[in-house]
């Protein structure tokens, strides 16, 4: 009993250090986008970023 109970927690600790590192990444990448796009003296005229940055968008305008 106590095996399965050392597995379900590691589990468990492996898809939360999954979808730490997957919002993570998304944020970054969002950010990266952002930057380039006003280092290429464009304005973002829009932003949508959902719930903990894992769907987002940017629109980029000269």
């Amino acid at each position: 009993m106590k095996m399965i109970l050392k597995k379900q927690k590691l589990i468990g600790v492996l898809v939360l250090t999954v979808l730490m590192f997957s919002i993570a990444l998304s944020y970054y990448e969002f950010k990266y986008a952002k930057d380039k796009c006003i280092e290429n003296n464009g304005t973002v005229t829009e932003e949508n970023v959902s719930f903990l940055a894992i769907n987002w968008s940017i629109t980029c305008k000269k």
